[in-house]
């Protein structure tokens, strides 16, 4: 760990200050074409994050868009310095963690990408005030994973890429107005947090409606838990969706690179006086990672993100029966 935040203090000194107008994609294609089978890389990936110090949360083959013959893959990881960082903007800032990599095949070979820390913090957090501490995170990951393997190095910004991290349009807004709760409970003991977190793990693994629970980042000296779920077909369709103005014949499922969205966050986490489980709009969440497939695919698609998030919270709900209210 003193290795990982050794690297991050360097960077610190030598990235170069940037400009408020400076612009960022919501992911960044780090190599291409990596040599080695999918699970090689996969697990060369995995190490190499290990050994910078990062800690890995999980990782999940994902859905694919229909006759899609490639896989995809992804990776979250996180460190306790970290989430520390995180943490000091305030309990909303959760939704920044954990990072991202994904690990995805096309007609050229394996390509690997992360979620562009820089991009997210701006519109999670603050507009600019991270921008050189997640910049320093930025390369490192970049650094580690470029080092980990085989392949040529890319390193450029890639899906919407965005000016300002507030997001506009149909949908958008500031992103505190876009938490949204699923219940709440006035006691905010650790000891609820740890109870309340408990029922929501049980309804998501009891579930029947084809939620999987990815993985669990127990935060609860930082007074949150956060749980990541997906659900396999919901993946395929959105990177269907993602990619559906750049197929050709040469990119016959370009979506599948906007991987490293998945899986979602819900949270539970003490604020005020109260312990509250609460999940992202899914409607900002998917122009958070999804804005670059256009307007006309979210018109065509316009019910996903609200049947999306009402399965969620039902999954949820079905854990935290009224008589919870008066934990």
């Amino acid at each position: 760990m003193k290795s990982l935040m050794l690297t991050i203090i360097v960077l610190l000194i030598i990235v170069s200050p940037v400009s408020a107008d400076e612009k960022y994609g919501v992911y960044i294609k780090v190599v291409e074409k990596v040599q080695g089978s999918f699970d090689e890389v996969s697990s060369v990936v995995e190490e190499g994050l290990k050994k910078s110090g990062w800690k890995i949360l999980g990782s999940h083959d994902t859905g694919v868009p229909e006759k899609c013959g490639f896989r995809s893959r992804a990776i979250y990881f996180s460190s306790e310095e970290y989430a520390v960082s995180i943490l000091k903007n305030g309990v909303n800032a959760v939704f920044a963690l954990p990072l991202r990599a994904g690990i995805y095949e096309d007609e050229k070979g394996i390509n690997i990408t992360i979620v562009n820390p820089p991009s997210i913090k701006r519109t999670i957090i603050d507009e600019t005030g991270m921008d050189e501490y997640s910049l320093a995170i930025a390369k490192a990951i970049v650094e580690t994973i470029a080092g980990s393997v085989n392949g040529d190095v890319v390193n450029e910004q890639a899906g919407q890429i965005r000016k300002r991290g507030k997001i506009g349009g149909m949908g958008g807004g500031d992103f505190l107005n876009k938490i949204d709760e699923i219940r709440s409970f006035p006691n905010s003991s650790e000891s609820t947090l740890r109870q309340i977190a408990e029922k929501v793990k049980g309804a998501i693994l009891r579930n029947d409606m084809e939620w999987k629970l990815m993985y669990s980042y127990d935060l609860t000296d930082r007074g949150a838990v956060i749980y990541g779920v997906t659900k396999t077909g919901t993946e395929g369709k959105a990177f269907s969706i993602a990619g559906e103005k750049r197929v050709s014949d040469s990119n016959n499922c370009p979506g599948i690179d906007h991987v490293a969205a998945f899986p979602i966050e819900v949270v539970v986490y003490k604020e005020g006086e109260r312990v509250r489980v609460v999940l992202m709009d899914e409607m900002y969440r998917m122009k958070l990672y999804f804005e670059d497939a256009g307007m006309w695919a979210f018109m065509k698609n316009m019910k996903m993100p609200g049947r999306i998030e009402k399965e969620i919270i039902d999954v949820v709900s079905s854990g935290l029966d009224k008589q919870d209210q008066s934990i």
